[in-house]
């Protein structure tokens, strides 16, 4: 069998695999979500899964890092100014939890354990600080305060906008939140 085959049933594999989780966590608890479920729901085997992931957290943990790489990707644009880069991140967020509102709606209420609200608030984390860095880079000038700490404040205040956003039935439009944001970081 070739390179190319093997790679297509691996792709394929894992979105059967995350696919079914993210069904599963719509019905019931994360915790109780068992990996028996997981496969049953996408169709493949229990060795099959346990080949390419040690348990249902890893899987879980390798869909925020599908999500995280996407959002990585977006970089400053050619005549784009700062200010609209970053308008233009805070809209992503908030598409990007319009689009998986129940997932986020539910797995949180569903949370007994922190490892959900973990991954979203590293996924978060990790893609500020690396454009505070580009900023700083780019600007040549240091931040005045450590980007770990910018980071961890913007991640929390944005993950707790989106969520009271969700849990409130997205009546505010999404280019009115990323308004009201944009200003709550320039005042």
């Amino acid at each position: 069998m070739d390179e190319q085959t093997i790679d297509l049933r691996m792709i394929r594999t894992y979105h059967f695999l995350s696919d079914a989780l993210f069904e599963l966590v719509l019905k019931k608890p994360f915790e109780e979500i068992t990996v028996t479920d997981i496969c049953k729901k996408a169709m493949v085997h229990r060795t099959t899964f346990y080949k390419h992931f040690e348990d249902k957290y890893q899987l879980l943990e390798t869909m925020f890092s599908e999500e995280q790489r996407k959002f990585i990707e977006l970089h400053i644009e050619e005549g784009e100014t700062e200010q609209e880069y970053y308008r233009r991140i805070i809209r992503q967020m908030f598409e990007y939890a319009s689009k998986y509102k129940d997932f986020f709606v539910q797995s949180t209420s569903h949370i007994k354990n922190d490892f959900m609200a973990y991954l979203l608030k590293n996924t978060v984390s990790t893609y500020l600080n690396r454009c505070f860095h580009m900023d700083e880079k780019r600007l040549g000038i240091p931040s005045p305060v450590p980007i770990a700490i910018m980071s961890e404040y913007y991640t929390g205040a944005a993950i707790a906008l989106i969520m009271w956003w969700l849990q409130n039935g997205m009546r505010t439009s999404i280019d009115q939140m990323v308004d009201y944001m944009s200003f709550m970081i320039v005042w």
